[in-house]
């Protein structure tokens, strides 16, 4: 699933643990639109627009905020067990 592994590299690669809920949820739809449609995708005019308001409703409906932040708090575990284990 080349998709999924793009959109995991990205969300690694972006998240840690002082962001807030926000920032995480602009982070997911950057990746999730990255990995589907290509960087191409992202320099779209408009694109920033909606990313904020994607990531808007995510952060104010419970249930997507609630797989969001479960989603990037097992990257954020996941990426910190590699680092661990790169010492």
């Amino acid at each position: 699933m080349p998709n999924l592994t793009a959109f995991e590299s990205k969300m690694t690669d972006s998240l840690h643990p002082s962001l807030t809920a926000r920032e995480m949820a602009e982070h997911f739809v950057v990746a999730v639109l990255e990995a589907e449609y290509g960087q191409a995708f992202t320099r779209s005019p408009g694109f920033d627009k909606m990313v904020g308001t994607l990531a808007e409703m995510i952060v104010t409906n419970p249930e997507l905020r609630r797989q969001t932040l479960a989603v990037a708090s097992a990257l954020i575990k996941k990426n910190r067990d590699n680092q661990k284990n790169r010492i």
